[in-house]
């Protein structure tokens, strides 16, 4: 009897610490911090991609999905290649992603970008880096032993980063709709984990003081890091190869101690900050540039391309254009191509505007003509499939609901005050006689939102 008494205890125990456990994750996914942009929607990206259907993966700190653009391998080697790094990831969580990486993927070559290589090791002291880092990879015995390699003990701080909800339990305040929905949405990653963006640094990026003298320093962790890395390709079959993004204050003697990790380890190493001051790599430091460590999309069409011809000429990596199934990079393509610039948004006139776009079978188009009526009144149209799925002229106070897409659309009248909303997100833009707003049913979003006077 006592000995049942004991069983039923010690279950009691299990299911309430389970119980607790599963309040702690489900709490933790609503209140932590998401990293749009970074490190939560690369992860999220990376996990669902089709098993073993990447080549190429890129690996490193935000130099590397700063400057790698899988679209431009794919668009001009067929590579299928996906950015999979955080910012300031130190390298220890490379040797994490590497890993992670590979329980899906079998990729013919890996490509880390050795920022984070030159000066200091591992550690605590940048929390920052080690969210971005830690809080979307799942739970698995690499990541608590990374954990604690980063924090160094198993104390509060460690359980932080199993159960975010002791860190950012201070945001309740600050919720929005996306903590709510976030994890239940789509989160195919459109630019296989590269940041677009086309800012341009305020000042030319100083790239001419890479031939000034000093001492690299790599710390022996690091060094361990590389090491486990290189191991573990070899034992999977990976080709690993050094790359290094052109950025300020990286010098010649940092190249040259890299080199040497690599050339005792058999590794192969690019340096742009090398081959743009050999005279191998063109880019415009004026232009090229979003802030002096980053490229923007210009800088990083010319680095992808080169690293691109690179892997062609020394690895075994197929092209993957042209194939019979369309695969997930001709879909990202695709949606690149729609959810930017389109010769309709060139348009004079709400009807040549109309005109160009109602052959368009993806497309719905919300017009709104502001001077309908006796000339004080709003009238609204939906256009799908080539035929008006709604039309209202608004005279009384009102509201209508309807599908688009995957998306809830929202139109109403409160007064004088009329409202488009597109997934609780307010798209009307008064003050034209015309406002026409394009939703696109393949990238699921609004990519254009028109105003005209006649």
């Amino acid at each position: 009897m006592a000995e049942k008494i004991r069983y039923k205890r010690i279950a009691a125990i299990v299911v309430f610490v389970l119980f607790i456990s599963i309040v702690l994750v489900f709490t933790g996914k609503i209140v932590r911090a998401k990293f749009i942009g970074d490190s939560t929607t690369i992860v999220n990206g990376f996990y669902t991609e089709k098993k073993n259907d990447i080549d190429v993966i890129v690996i490193g700190s935000s130099n590397s999905f700063c400057t790698v653009n899988p679209l431009v391998l794919y668009e001009e080697y067929g590579i299928a290649a996906y950015d999979f790094g955080s910012s300031s990831q130190p390298m220890n969580i490379s040797v994490l992603y590497l890993k992670e990486a590979l329980k899906k993927q079998k990729p013919k070559v890996v490509a880390l970008e050795i920022n984070m290589m030159s000066g200091g090791s591992i550690g605590n002291d940048n929390e920052a880096a080690l969210r971005w880092g830690f809080t979307d990879i799942p739970l698995s015995i690499d990541k608590l032993k990374c954990i604690y390699q980063s924090v160094g003990a198993v104390n509060a701080e460690y359980f932080t980063y199993l159960f975010p909800v002791f860190r950012y339990h201070n945001r309740w305040k600050e919720l929005c709709k996306t903590d709510y929905t976030y994890f239940y949405q789509d989160k195919t990653n459109y630019t296989k984990g590269y940041l677009e963006t086309m800012s341009v640094s305020e000042n030319p990026v100083n790239l001419n003081d890479y031939d000034s003298e000093g001492e690299a320093w790599i710390d022996e962790v690091n060094v361990r890091c590389l090491d486990e890395m290189a191991s573990i390709c070899r034992k999977n079959g990976v080709e690993l190869i050094l790359f290094k993004s052109p950025r300020e204050n990286w010098h010649r003697y940092e190249t040259q101690a890299i080199r040497t990790l690599a050339d005792e380890r058999g590794l192969q190493f690019v340096d742009y900050n090398e081959l743009y001051h050999n005279g191998e790599l063109e880019l415009d430091t004026a232009a090229d540039f979003r802030d002096g460590q980053h490229l923007n999309d210009f800088g990083a069409r010319k680095v992808t391309s080169h690293l691109g011809g690179y892997i062609k000429a020394n690895y075994d990596v197929p092209d993957r254009r042209g194939e019979k199934e369309l695969n997930s990079w001709d879909a990202a393509c695709t949606y690149k191509q729609r959810s930017g610039w389109q010769e309709f948004m060139a348009a004079a006139t709400a009807k040549e505007c109309l005109e160009q776009l109602q052959t368009d079978e993806n497309d719905i188009l919300i017009v709104t003509n502001t001077q309908a009526g006796n000339g004080s009144e709003v009238e609204q149209w939906i256009y799908e499939n080539g035929s008006v799925r709604f039309n209202r002229l608004w005279q009384d106070n009102g509201i209508a609901h309807m599908k688009i897409g995957k998306s809830e659309l929202v139109l109403s009248k409160l007064g004088g005050v009329y409202q488009i909303l597109i997934d609780g997100v307010e798209h009307y833009q008064p003050g034209s006689k015309w406002n026409i707003i394009v939703y696109d049913k393949i990238t699921d979003s609004v990519t254009a939102n028109l105003n005209f006077e006649e």
